[in-house]
């Protein structure tokens, strides 16, 4: 039996012990952290770049850019150096599965992702696309494979930029994944802009919503040339269940120009959110296929029809090519039709993945209890009176932000038209006794590290591991940010505990707001 050469080789402080996958351009290895104690991921060139110098070392370089970023749902990167020839960059190892086995779990379940699922998986790549968008990179493989689904129900989009040699793309080379390439990128990798990741997000919604992708080739060219001058199917015609709105947004990320497609991940989902939530998505639908007309006259004898087929065809293939893509849509609109919430294409019920993701962390489709004083276990708890408390402490007519907690998470919702900074905002609990601060405390900082901006109409997350299967609240379908606290962590505030049924919300390290844990609600006014 063969075994790699690296098992059992130390990088610097990491040791590889096993391969986790091999790609085309690189390798990587399940390692461990002989100084910090720790389960690392390892990705080392493949040998036939390591003769490249200048592959090489960018390899390394845009790797310790990168490890520079904060962004929960970036993967993080450690380390990056060459040894004894070896280019190699050391990341946190994720625990759990990737998308692509998530939804192939669902569909042998005949079963689809449910939405609020689904969207919390969208809003994640789409935060992560624009983090990267914003800082100059392009990560020209976004597919369900590079997707992770942590144990801990938190989305991690990886390879980030590194896939691209810029060399073999400026000689028209494709890089990246056939199903999920944008078409100038499967023209040209050289060619690929941020809306060719807005493209792929497209495809990677395109599939959870219908159980399949719109092309499908077993030749990567052949699937090229599809991207590149075929409409995809209507999804509708795979999801008959699947609204109008909904449909239009779809069609519109997959746009053959990119100035036609959705300019950054957060306004696709934003439309996708008001598509599944019924709304009328203002969008012009995709233009039809146009089927290329050429007729060779009967009458021209032999060589001269030969010649004139053979011009004929390579006219239609120029004009697919290059003339189809910058075909802009027409201006006529789709009659808005009756909102309702389109329904999966199968059962919407989560399949439990407890060998890989917990099941409390897939959102439930519940119905509330007929006594809502008797709250169901995926309901958050919550007591038939609600306590009327004084919603500020020193800005009664300043901006509005709501708090939403149960026994399973806490939850910050922005629900106004203002941007917020996060890290001004902080949370501790109170001793009843004599209303000084407890030990149990968090700091919005926290959140910040990884999405600085608390967007309008967007919550960020405090949910436990292993916590009880509560309900996310519904006005936080769409996540800016969000952590996972063990139940034993001092980030707990919102918990009610012998002596503590309060807590104090401070902007700036003023106290701007008291808030009972029994009424799991409070309304917060900031300056």
């Amino acid at each position: 039996m063969n075994q790699d050469p690296l098992i059992g080789y130390q990088l610097a402080n990491f040791r590889i012990d096993r391969v986790l996958g091999r790609g085309g351009m690189a390798q990587v290895y399940y390692g461990w952290d002989v100084r910090l104690q720790r389960p690392v991921a390892i990705k080392v060139i493949d040998a036939r770049y390591r003769n490249n110098p200048a592959y090489a070392e960018r390899f390394v370089r845009e790797a310790q850019a990168i490890a520079a970023w904060r962004h929960e749902n970036i993967v993080q990167i450690y380390y990056a150096d060459d040894q004894e020839g070896l280019y190699y960059f050391v990341m946190e190892y994720i625990e759990g599965m990737n998308l692509d086995t998530l939804m192939q779990r669902y569909a042998a379940q005949s079963q689809g992702i449910p939405y609020p699922e689904l969207l919390r998986i969208g809003w994640a790549i789409a935060g992560a696309l624009d983090y990267a968008h914003e800082r100059g990179v392009i990560h020209r493989d976004v597919k369900p494979s590079n997707v992770m689904v942590a144990n801990d129900g938190r989305i991690v989009l990886t390879d980030f930029g590194i896939a691209m040699d810029v060399e073999q793309g400026s000689l028209g080379e494709v890089i990246g994944s056939p199903h999920y390439t944008a078409p100038e990128q499967a023209r040209r990798s050289a060619d690929a802009v941020p809306q060719s990741d807005i493209y792929s997000l497209g495809i990677i919604l395109y599939r959870m919503l219908t159980g399949r992708v719109p092309f499908d080739d077993p030749s990567p060219s052949a699937l090229a040339l599809q991207h590149l001058t075929m409409p995809p199917p209507s999804p509708r015609s795979i999801n008959p269940q699947m609204n109008a709105e909904t449909e239009f947004v779809l069609l519109k990320a997959l746009s053959k120009s990119p100035a036609e497609r959705f300019q950054s991940g957060r306004q696709l989902m934003q439309a996708l959110e008001r598509a599944v939530q019924g709304q009328t998505v203002q969008s012009r639908p995709h233009p039809p296929a146009r089927k290329a007309k050429s007729k060779v006259p009967v009458w021209l004898p032999g060589a001269a029809a030969v010649t004139a087929l053979v011009f004929l065809l390579g006219a239609g293939i120029l004009a697919y090519l290059y003339v189809w893509p910058m075909l802009a849509p027409g201006d006529e609109r789709v009659a808005a039709q009756t909102p309702t919430l389109p329904m999966q294409p199968t059962a919407t019920v989560p399949i439990d993945v407890s060998t890989a993701t917990p099941t409390e962390h897939l959102p439930q489709q519940t119905t509330p209890s007929e006594n809502p004083a008797e709250p169901t276990a995926e309901q958050p708890t919550q007591p038939a009176e609600v306590i009327d408390l004084p919603p500020t402490v020193l800005y009664p007519d300043g901006y509005r932000l709501v708090l939403l907690y149960n026994e399973g998470g806490f939850y910050l919702w922005n629900p106004g038209d203002r941007r917020l900074s996060i890290s001004g905002v902080s949370f501790e609990a109170l001793y009843d006794a004599d209303g000084q601060p407890a030990e149990y405390r968090f700091e919005g900082s926290l959140w910040a590290a990884y999405y600085a901006t608390l967007f309008e109409g967007r919550c960020d997350a405090l949910e436990i591991i292993g916590g009880p299967a509560t309900s996310r609240p519904a006005e936080c379908i769409g996540y800016n940010a969000s952590r996972t606290p063990v139940a034993s962590s001092p980030w707990l505030f919102w918990l009610q505990r012998d002596g503590i049924s309060r807590f104090r919300v401070l902007w700036e390290n003023q106290e701007v707001a008291r808030c009972e844990i029994a009424a799991g609600r409070c309304e917060v006014y900031i300056p």
